[in-house]
């Protein structure tokens, strides 16, 4: 969406969900890029440790601008505003901002991700971009959001000036009393014309836990079901295996639904997910088609480096296609991404890209500077230079995320020298558990993810002596406990 290092992850594995404006459900439902990158969403989306977290001091991004090199000019900027207390989060698995709606006829995941909170929550926003037909940068879209008072999505319009080739399209959404989406709608317009329109039910257990969703497409005035998706958990309640139903050849709505997708995840002890397999429908029965590893860092909730592998049903083996590394700075944010690709004549991993991203003093992304590979180095300069723009905001609603009336939270010591120790919580073992330290810049300085075991023990030897903020929250961003705590004098 930004710059070469957006689209060379685009278009391999994250493309469709950012950037998906298609009108027809059967260029749709075959998407394994938007399933991992939905995937990865969970982890982002529990990456934000200040969700919920009423009166603190907080940075959300209000402007994105990126230019190549090579023409000195902008070759594509978002501005965004909004209303409220509402943020945005980074996603550090993709390294990028991701603003854009997807299409809703997609799988679906129980997480606050793209439906029910996304993690970019404006009001507005504006994009302008190179048009591809005439080389000229220029006003491209306008999205126009609005929430419940839980920040949820209700309903979004996004408008294209290109309106006769690329859709405008509408949503609004529906929620249960547990906060879960219950109906999602959608329509496309090109060139003024309804194009199609779709809406998609989402079936929840007694757990809260989707479950199934159905997708039914408007055709010739009739609701016909055009796809369903069945989601399978393990006994922590990840998400292993998802199983995607539709008709890719049936243009009458009226033949049954065949199997054309399966997913089946597996997660570490930290449910950080390890590996997506991708099988894939080709007419007759599935035949495994991408294999995608993750691998992580200490108790990082993003993966530090990912790879993606294709199947070769002539040879029988997986050719690895992608290969995507990490170096962390001292406080465990990636300041560099490298991609690689895999070259079959030499038999080995080939460089592409270098990003190098520069964070400001509340380390929120201040530049991420992309550099191409020159088949025997990188060169001194970035061919593209994304710079990212804040605005300072205070949360003044918990939005739900209330402390328990009954707070057995001890942390103790507290002040405390090389270590902590948070008891107490009232959560089954193993519930995975978010950590943050906010200093009293509203500065965040330590985030890290466990899950409970009774107790847990954080290491405060690399802070700064001083009084710094606490926050502990669930998956979902609930806040469990709130402290004060004090780093003391070695």
């Amino acid at each position: 969406m930004m710059k070469c290092f957006f689209y060379f992850l685009f278009f391999t594995v994250f493309s469709n969900t950012l950037l998906a404006k298609s009108a027809s459900h059967s260029g749709i439902r075959n998407s394994h890029g938007r399933v991992l990158s939905g995937l990865l969403m969970q982890n982002a989306a529990l990456h934000s440790g200040m969700k919920g977290t009423a009166g603190v001091s907080l940075q959300r991004v209000i402007a994105q601008s990126t230019r190549d090199s090579n023409i000195v000019p902008l070759i594509d900027s978002v501005n965004l505003r909004y209303n409220a207390f509402r943020g945005s989060t980074y996603d550090y698995n993709t390294m990028i901002y991701p603003y854009n709606y997807p299409y809703s006829s997609t799988p679906m995941f129980d997480f606050a991700g793209t439906f029910t909170r996304p993690q970019v929550l404006y009001d507005t926003m504006m994009h302008w971009t190179v048009d591809p037909n005439t080389l000229v940068y220029g006003y491209y879209e306008t999205n126009i959001a609005a929430y419940d008072g839980l920040s949820n999505l209700t309903a979004l319009l996004s408008t294209n000036i290109d309106s006769a080739m690329n859709p405008n399209m509408v949503f609004s959404n529906s929620f249960t009393p547990a906060n879960k989406i219950a109906v999602g709608y959608s329509s496309n317009y090109i060139g003024g014309t309804v194009d199609s329109v779709f809406k998609q039910y989402f079936a929840y257990n007694t757990s809260n836990k989707l479950i199934a969703d159905s997708t039914y497409e408007l055709h010739l005035g009739v609701w016909r079901l055009a796809a369903k998706d069945y989601y399978t958990y393990d006994g922590s309640n990840n998400l292993i295996q998802i199983d995607n139903y539709a008709n890719m050849t049936d243009t009458s709505f009226l033949l049954p639904l065949v199997i054309q997708q399966k997913y089946v995840n597996t997660y570490d002890g930290s449910n950080r997910l390890l590996t997506v397999l991708d099988s894939t429908f080709n007419g007759t029965s599935l035949m495994q088609n991408e294999k995608d590893t993750m691998a992580y860092t200490g108790t990082l909730p993003f993966h530090t480096s990912w790879k993606q592998y294709q199947w070769d049903a002539i040879n029988g083996y997986w050719a690895p296609m992608f290969y995507m590394s990490k170096h962390l700075n001292g406080l465990n944010l990636p300041d560099t991404v490298y991609i690689q690709g895999f070259d079959s004549l030499l038999n080995s991993w080939v460089p592409q890209t270098m990003d190098v991203v520069h964070y400001n003093a509340s380390n929120n992304p201040d530049s991420l500077k992309d550099f191409e590979y020159r088949f025997t180095y990188f060169p001194a300069l970035p061919r593209y230079t994304t710079t990212y723009y804040y605005q300072n905001y205070t949360n003044t609603l918990e939005a739900g995320n209330q402390l328990s009336a009954v707070n057995t939270v001890k942390v103790y010591p507290n002040p405390a020298q090389n270590m902590m120790t948070v008891s107490g919580l009232q959560l089954a073992a193993n519930t995975p558990v978010d950590y943050t330290l906010i200093n009293m810049n509203g500065q965040m300085v330590s985030r890290e993810r466990a899950p409970w075991a009774g107790e847990q023990q954080l290491f405060t030897d690399r802070l700064v002596p001083g009084m710094y903020l606490l926050v502990v929250q669930d998956m979902e961003g609930h806040l469990l406990h709130k402290q004060q705590i004090v780093k003391a004098q070695q």
